[in-house]
């Protein structure tokens, strides 16, 4: 079976309030990955499905747009 790679991207502009997984890491079908806080909301963003985190291109504190590949 080919190895099937999926991006989690912004899904509005904002500040970066937590990354909750790090390199390497195994994550499961709605675990957490990145929060965002924007207008005052946090946007809790969620792996798809189970597999492995091989990069993270963000870290709290980083303002991104609307888009932005994070994880």
């Amino acid at each position: 079976m080919p190895d099937r790679c999926i991006s989690i991207d912004s899904p509005v502009a904002g500040n970066v309030w937590e990354v909750t997984v790090e390199d390497g890491q195994q994550v499961s079908s709605g675990d957490s990955l990145v929060i965002i806080e924007s207008m005052k909301m946090e946007n809790e963003l969620k792996t798809p499905r189970d597999g492995t985190v091989r990069h993270i291109n963000v870290k709290a504190g980083d303002s991104v747009e609307q888009n932005k590949v994070l994880v």
